[in-house]
């Protein structure tokens, strides 16, 4: 595509160009009656993509940590009526229980399960608060629900999409999750997760992993600041 055409594959990618390669790789996968997950909804860009693309027939699960938030994505949702998108007011991890989120007051796409040092980055945003949020895994959530299949699972939570990973054992392994997109950056280091360890984990329940930009490695980091540029990863079964 173009911007895999316009990009050498030792140049990453920029911001803008790894977020039209996730929107048209959803576009082109996402059809009429599908499934599709989208963790970490924030107020519900994706969540509306997904639901137009999967329409009637289909159905759109999204959850969302953050009380605020959560009450920002379901007056978006209620006042576009999509009637086919369930809302969960839930973290998303590797186990049920109760889980710290730490809050960016405005900044919500920053909240995360890390105490992010954004300063530090050259963000100015601080951390306004905590608070304590339920968790569920996808596994028990899709026994629960009754889903036997995910045809697009976008995991997007600022640096926990490993444990979110995690807590989809059964439905990888099972290869019950057709495409899977998750995004890497920053965050990952502040939460201690290292790339191999999700990578063997991916590897060991049978998926492949891939940039979503055609001839792109994964995993670049700056050679100057040494932090990681954005990827948008997908993971596939073998």
């Amino acid at each position: 595509n173009y911007i895999a055409k316009r990009l050498k594959p030792s140049t990453a990618a920029g911001f803008f160009d790894v977020e039209a390669a996730e929107w048209k790789y959803y576009i082109d996968h996402l059809s009429d009656g599908m499934i599709a997950f989208d963790v970490g909804a924030n107020v519900g860009l994706v969540t509306l993509l997904f639901s137009r693309f999967v329409r009637k027939d289909g159905q759109v699960h999204s959850f969302e940590a953050a009380s605020s938030t959560f009450e920002r994505l379901s007056r978006v949702v209620e006042q576009t009526g999509c009637t086919n998108v369930t809302l969960n007011h839930a973290a998303v991890a590797d186990r049920a229980g109760t889980l710290q989120l730490h809050l960016f007051a405005e900044h919500s796409s920053f909240n995360s399960l890390a105490a992010r040092p954004l300063r530090d980055y050259g963000i100015a945003a601080d951390i306004s608060g905590v608070e304590d949020v339920p968790a569920l895994t996808i596994d028990a959530y899709c026994e629960s629900h009754h889903i036997e299949q995910i045809d697009l699972l976008k995991i997007d939570v600022e640096g926990a999409e490993y444990l979110v990973l995690q807590g989809a054992h059964r439905m990888l392994a099972e290869k019950r999750v057709a495409h899977c997109v998750f995004e890497f950056n920053q965050t990952w280091a502040d939460m201690g997760v290292q790339t191999a360890t999700v990578e063997n984990y991916l590897r060991e329940v049978g998926y492949r992993l891939t940039n979503i930009i055609s001839g792109q490695a994964l995993f670049q980091s700056n050679p100057q600041t040494g932090m990681p540029f954005l990827t948008m990863c997908v993971a596939t079964p073998n």
